[in-house]
């Protein structure tokens, strides 16, 4: 596919009037970034190449200065390797360069199902030499070559095919089994969740009541949110188990909610996973025709005790964004668990995606999301009680650094 001038002007005009019209982050401020993007059309349509075209429209879009904003196609030509490999990288120094090594490796993604190891160092992609800061983007529906050094020196190659993406309501990405569950020692279960699928969270939910319940004999806890995207409503679920009654956990709140004034005590509260064909239909309703700017307040849903209350971990990392924060936040401000890891990403919004022309389409923030004693946690994180972050050395040992730490924790008790 190329793309004419004209159609990469129009391209380019649909971003501008979409952001203008759409966006909100309560940290941007919107005037001057509008004026030199508009300065920059013609320099940015004149980029005939179509990959340098949307690489340079992704860069600028990045200029503004906020989480969850995405320039992709929904042939999933460009998509991050996070998103395509169910990997994290970090950034290490090795025979005095620098390097990307694999961090999380996450169960049942196609890295690990590809003999990945955390520590491996990612060489080069289809044969190109890879060096940070430059990150790797893969194309769903192909076959991807990684040139792999691993734990004990060796290098070799490995071919991965990646399935076309399915969903062309999301960015592109390869779906990927949210929950893992077991038990670590006697009395201690272990839950890694890696995203909160689904608007609605009703599938996601019900696969976490499971764990849960498999886990019901164990009066410890921890949850491993490491590399965890975030998503919808199932985080709602997730907070709910770590703590037994109602509790406020913030409000997430439109620009046009923001700009006529309101009161946090007045947003209409959701408190409750909608389970039942009537209640879906009344949330549905509820934000599809009646309170359109999903300006809203989220408590707890009032579970009752769990055994494990009062000795949770919850472990977290750079790679911990949105959703996930918001768990971790909560669980921090209400001493509900011990908070182990490194500070999380601090991409703290609520996004949507916009069609802009020509299969592209633009995710860009429309809600700011504040939690209940009115803080932004967008460019701020989520700062652990323990600091756990693993060295290369570590990685390389199979040390799970974290992890250790979240189980002593647990078993002295929270």
């Amino acid at each position: 596919m190329t793309l004419a001038l004209e159609q990469r002007l129009s391209i380019l005009r649909n971003i501008a009037e979409t952001v203008q019209n759409h966006f909100f982050n309560p940290k941007v401020e919107l005037g001057d970034w509008l004026k030199l993007f508009e300065e920059e059309h013609p320099k940015l349509a004149a980029i005939e190449d179509q990959r340098e075209f949307e690489q340079a429209v992704q860069l600028f879009l990045h200029s503004m200065n906020s989480s969850h904003i995405a320039f992709f196609h929904e042939d999933g030509s460009q998509v991050p390797i996070r998103f395509a490999l169910h990997a994290t990288l970090m950034e290490v120094a090795v025979n005095g360069g620098k390097r990307w090594a694999f961090l999380d490796v996450l169960p049942g993604g196609l890295a690990e199902k590809s003999g990945v190891l955390p520590g491996d160092i990612l060489v080069a992609v289809n044969d190109e030499n890879l060096v940070p800061p430059s990150m790797p983007r893969l194309a769903l529906g192909t076959s991807v070559s990684l040139q792999i050094e691993g734990r004990d020196g060796s290098v070799r190659k490995t071919e991965i095919d990646l399935p076309a993406p399915k969903d062309k309501s999301t960015p592109p990405l390869v779906v990927l089994q949210p929950i893992h569950h077991r038990k670590l020692a006697d009395g201690i279960g272990y839950v890694a969740i890696n995203s909160f699928p689904g608007d609605s969270g009703i599938s996601f939910s019900r696969r976490l009541d499971a764990a849960i319940q498999d886990l019901k004999d164990c009066t410890r806890m921890i949850f491993d949110l490491r590399a965890n995207i975030g998503g919808g409503l199932g985080s709602l679920r997730l907070m709910s188990y770590l703590c037994p009654g109602r509790v406020p956990i913030g409000y997430n709140l439109s620009r046009k909610r923001a700009d006529r004034g309101y009161r946090k005590e007045k947003l209409i509260r959701i408190d409750g996973i909608p389970y039942s064909k009537l209640a879906q239909l009344r949330l549905f309703v509820r934000f599809k025709y009646i309170h359109k700017d999903r300006s809203i307040a989220l408590f707890t849903e009032g579970l009752g005790h769990q055994p494990f209350h009062g000795r949770i971990a919850i472990i977290v990392n750079e790679h911990t964004k949105s959703a996930a924060e918001m768990v971790a936040d909560f669980a921090l401000r209400n001493n509900l668990a011990t908070i182990v890891g490194s500070r999380t990403g601090g991409e703290v919004l609520g996004a949507v995606n916009f069609r802009v022309g020509e299969g592209y389409k633009l995710r860009i923030p429309i809600g700011g999301w504040i939690t209940w004693d009115d803080r932004m946690l967008e460019r701020e994180g989520v700062a652990p009680h323990i600091e756990a972050k693993p060295t290369l050395d570590d990685l390389h040992a199979g040390k799970d650094v974290a992890l250790d730490s979240a189980l002593r924790t647990v078993g002295n008790g929270v």
